[in-house]
Protein backbone atom coordinates (compact mmCIF):
# COMPACT_ATOMS: atom_id res chain seq x y z
CA UNK A 1 0.00 0.00 0.00
CA UNK A 2 2.78 2.40 0.94
CA UNK A 3 4.54 1.59 -2.34
CA UNK A 4 1.41 2.42 -4.35
CA UNK A 5 0.95 5.74 -2.56
CA UNK A 6 4.59 6.63 -3.13
CA UNK A 7 4.30 5.77 -6.82
CA UNK A 8 1.19 7.93 -7.15
CA UNK A 9 2.87 10.84 -5.44
CA UNK A 10 5.84 10.60 -7.78
CA UNK A 11 3.70 10.38 -10.91
CA UNK A 12 1.35 13.28 -10.16
CA UNK A 13 3.88 16.08 -10.78
CA UNK A 14 4.56 14.76 -14.30
CA UNK A 15 0.86 14.63 -15.06
CA UNK A 16 0.36 18.11 -13.67
CA UNK A 17 3.20 19.50 -15.84
CA UNK A 18 1.54 18.35 -19.07
CA UNK A 19 -1.71 20.02 -18.07
CA UNK A 20 -0.04 23.31 -17.11
CA UNK A 21 -1.23 26.36 -19.02
CA UNK A 22 1.04 27.90 -21.61
CA UNK A 23 3.54 30.30 -20.07
CA UNK A 24 7.24 31.20 -20.16
CA UNK A 25 9.58 28.82 -18.35
CA UNK A 26 7.15 25.91 -18.07
CA UNK A 27 8.17 22.25 -18.48
CA UNK A 28 6.29 20.10 -21.00
CA UNK A 29 9.10 17.56 -21.36
CA UNK A 30 7.78 14.23 -22.62
CA UNK A 31 4.26 15.59 -23.07
CA UNK A 32 1.96 14.82 -26.02
CA UNK A 33 0.46 17.92 -27.60
CA UNK A 34 -0.64 16.49 -30.95
CA UNK A 35 -2.75 18.57 -33.35
CA UNK A 36 -3.12 21.44 -30.90
CA UNK A 37 -3.72 25.11 -31.73
CA UNK A 38 -1.14 27.08 -29.75
CA UNK A 39 -0.53 30.14 -31.90
CA UNK A 40 0.81 33.38 -30.48
CA UNK A 41 2.18 31.77 -27.30
CA UNK A 42 5.08 32.84 -25.09
CA UNK A 43 7.20 29.71 -24.52
CA UNK A 44 10.44 31.56 -23.77
CA UNK A 45 12.76 29.49 -21.57
CA UNK A 46 10.39 26.52 -21.56
CA UNK A 47 11.29 22.82 -21.94
CA UNK A 48 9.85 20.47 -24.55
CA UNK A 49 12.49 17.73 -24.43
CA UNK A 50 11.14 14.48 -25.93
CA UNK A 51 7.71 16.09 -26.33
CA UNK A 52 5.41 15.25 -29.25
CA UNK A 53 4.06 18.36 -30.99
CA UNK A 54 3.11 16.62 -34.24
CA UNK A 55 0.64 18.51 -36.45
CA UNK A 56 0.30 21.32 -33.92
CA UNK A 57 0.01 24.96 -34.91
CA UNK A 58 2.53 27.23 -33.17
CA UNK A 59 2.65 30.23 -35.50
CA UNK A 60 3.79 33.62 -34.14
CA UNK A 61 5.08 32.09 -30.87
CA UNK A 62 8.23 32.85 -28.88
CA UNK A 63 10.60 29.94 -28.18
CA UNK A 64 13.58 32.08 -27.20
CA UNK A 65 16.08 30.06 -25.11
CA UNK A 66 13.66 27.10 -25.05
CA UNK A 67 14.85 23.48 -24.97
CA UNK A 68 13.37 21.22 -27.66
CA UNK A 69 15.88 18.36 -27.53
CA UNK A 70 14.49 15.32 -29.38
CA UNK A 71 11.14 17.09 -29.80
CA UNK A 72 8.85 15.71 -32.51
CA UNK A 73 7.73 18.60 -34.71
CA UNK A 74 6.55 16.49 -37.66
CA UNK A 75 4.21 18.49 -39.91
CA UNK A 76 4.03 21.21 -37.26
CA UNK A 77 3.44 24.80 -38.34
CA UNK A 78 5.78 27.26 -36.58
CA UNK A 79 5.76 30.15 -39.02
CA UNK A 80 7.04 33.53 -37.87
CA UNK A 81 8.25 32.08 -34.56
CA UNK A 82 11.36 33.05 -32.59
CA UNK A 83 13.77 30.21 -31.82
CA UNK A 84 16.73 32.41 -30.87
CA UNK A 85 19.18 30.52 -28.61
CA UNK A 86 16.81 27.53 -28.57
CA UNK A 87 18.18 23.99 -28.40
CA UNK A 88 16.73 21.72 -31.09
CA UNK A 89 19.43 19.05 -30.90
CA UNK A 90 18.11 15.78 -32.41
CA UNK A 91 14.70 17.37 -33.01
CA UNK A 92 12.52 15.91 -35.79
CA UNK A 93 10.62 18.26 -38.09
CA UNK A 94 9.63 16.30 -41.20
CA UNK A 95 7.52 18.56 -43.45
CA UNK A 96 7.37 21.21 -40.72
CA UNK A 97 6.68 24.84 -41.69
CA UNK A 98 9.31 27.20 -40.26
CA UNK A 99 8.82 30.03 -42.75
CA UNK A 100 9.99 33.47 -41.58
CA UNK A 101 11.32 32.15 -38.26
CA UNK A 102 14.39 33.53 -36.53
CA UNK A 103 16.99 30.91 -35.56
CA UNK A 104 19.78 33.04 -34.17
CA UNK A 105 22.24 31.23 -31.94
CA UNK A 106 20.11 28.07 -32.00
CA UNK A 107 21.54 24.55 -31.69
CA UNK A 108 20.39 22.24 -34.48
CA UNK A 109 22.95 19.40 -34.47
CA UNK A 110 21.86 15.89 -35.43
CA UNK A 111 18.35 17.11 -36.22
CA UNK A 112 16.04 15.80 -38.95
CA UNK A 113 14.14 18.42 -40.94
CA UNK A 114 13.75 16.72 -44.30
CA UNK A 115 11.16 18.36 -46.57
CA UNK A 116 10.73 21.17 -44.02
CA UNK A 117 10.27 24.76 -45.16
CA UNK A 118 12.45 27.62 -43.91
CA UNK A 119 11.49 30.18 -46.54
CA UNK A 120 12.58 33.74 -45.71
CA UNK A 121 13.94 32.60 -42.34
CA UNK A 122 16.70 34.51 -40.52
CA UNK A 123 19.37 32.04 -39.41
CA UNK A 124 22.68 33.05 -37.84
CA UNK A 125 25.40 31.53 -35.64
CA UNK A 126 23.91 28.05 -35.89
CA UNK A 127 25.62 24.67 -35.69
CA UNK A 128 23.51 22.53 -38.06
CA UNK A 129 26.05 19.76 -38.48
CA UNK A 130 25.41 16.02 -38.97
CA UNK A 131 21.74 16.58 -39.72
CA UNK A 132 19.22 15.57 -42.38
CA UNK A 133 17.87 18.47 -44.42
CA UNK A 134 17.07 16.54 -47.58
CA UNK A 135 14.55 18.44 -49.76
CA UNK A 136 14.28 21.25 -47.21
CA UNK A 137 13.46 24.69 -48.61
CA UNK A 138 15.57 27.74 -47.66
CA UNK A 139 14.35 29.95 -50.52
CA UNK A 140 14.80 33.63 -49.71
CA UNK A 141 16.34 32.86 -46.30
CA UNK A 142 19.28 34.72 -44.78
CA UNK A 143 22.00 32.40 -43.43
CA UNK A 144 25.03 33.83 -41.64
CA UNK A 145 27.71 31.80 -39.81
CA UNK A 146 25.86 28.50 -40.29
CA UNK A 147 27.73 25.19 -40.21
CA UNK A 148 26.36 22.33 -42.36
CA UNK A 149 29.30 20.01 -41.67
CA UNK A 150 28.44 16.44 -42.76
CA UNK A 151 24.79 17.37 -43.20
CA UNK A 152 22.58 15.83 -45.89
CA UNK A 153 21.48 18.61 -48.24
CA UNK A 154 20.26 16.41 -51.09
CA UNK A 155 17.73 18.32 -53.22
CA UNK A 156 17.68 21.11 -50.63
CA UNK A 157 16.60 24.42 -52.14
CA UNK A 158 18.58 27.64 -51.54
CA UNK A 159 17.16 29.65 -54.43
CA UNK A 160 17.32 33.36 -53.66
CA UNK A 161 18.92 32.75 -50.25
CA UNK A 162 21.78 34.83 -48.84
CA UNK A 163 24.69 32.64 -47.71
CA UNK A 164 27.38 34.43 -45.69
CA UNK A 165 30.12 32.32 -44.08
CA UNK A 166 28.08 29.13 -44.46
CA UNK A 167 30.21 25.99 -44.07
CA UNK A 168 29.80 22.90 -46.27
CA UNK A 169 32.56 20.62 -44.96
CA UNK A 170 31.61 17.07 -45.92
CA UNK A 171 28.02 18.05 -46.72
CA UNK A 172 26.13 15.86 -49.20
CA UNK A 173 24.99 18.18 -52.00
CA UNK A 174 23.32 15.82 -54.47
CA UNK A 175 21.03 18.00 -56.64
CA UNK A 176 21.15 20.81 -54.06
CA UNK A 177 19.52 23.83 -55.72
CA UNK A 178 21.89 26.80 -55.95
CA UNK A 179 20.27 28.62 -58.88
CA UNK A 180 20.81 32.39 -58.67
CA UNK A 181 22.67 31.99 -55.36
CA UNK A 182 25.89 33.80 -54.42
CA UNK A 183 28.21 31.09 -53.11
CA UNK A 184 31.29 33.30 -53.12
CA UNK A 185 31.24 33.78 -49.33
CA UNK A 186 30.65 30.12 -48.42
CA UNK A 187 33.29 28.02 -46.66
CA UNK A 188 34.83 24.65 -47.64
CA UNK A 189 32.59 24.07 -50.65
CA UNK A 190 34.47 21.73 -53.01
CA UNK A 191 34.43 21.23 -56.76
CA UNK A 192 33.10 17.71 -56.23
CA UNK A 193 30.15 19.05 -54.19
CA UNK A 194 29.51 21.63 -56.89
CA UNK A 195 29.47 18.98 -59.62
CA UNK A 196 26.71 17.13 -57.75
CA UNK A 197 24.59 20.23 -57.18
CA UNK A 198 22.43 22.39 -59.44
CA UNK A 199 23.08 25.94 -60.55
CA UNK A 200 22.77 28.32 -63.47
CA UNK A 201 24.43 31.38 -64.98
CA UNK A 202 23.28 33.38 -61.96
CA UNK A 203 25.19 31.18 -59.51
CA UNK A 204 28.33 32.91 -58.21
CA UNK A 205 31.14 30.61 -57.14
CA UNK A 206 33.87 30.83 -54.50
CA UNK A 207 37.34 31.69 -55.71
CA UNK A 208 39.12 28.64 -57.10
CA UNK A 209 35.97 26.77 -58.15
CA UNK A 210 34.61 26.61 -61.67
CA UNK A 211 31.19 26.10 -63.19
CA UNK A 212 30.60 22.45 -64.15
CA UNK A 213 30.48 21.65 -67.84
CA UNK A 214 26.82 20.83 -67.34
CA UNK A 215 24.71 21.42 -64.26
CA UNK A 216 22.73 18.25 -63.35
CA UNK A 217 19.46 20.21 -63.23
CA UNK A 218 20.06 22.33 -66.32
CA UNK A 219 17.06 20.80 -68.06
Amino acid sequence: MLGCMLGLALSNPALAACSDKRKPGMDWSGCKKINKFMDDSNFAGSRFDNANLTLSKLDDSDFTDASLVKTNLTRTSARNCRFDKADLTKAIGYRARFDQVSLNGARMTKSEFSRASFEQATISDVDWSRSDLGRANFSGASLTNVDFEYTVLARTRFTGANLDNVGFTGAYTYLTRFEDVDLSKTVDLTQAQLELSCGNDGTRLPEGLSKPARWPCSD
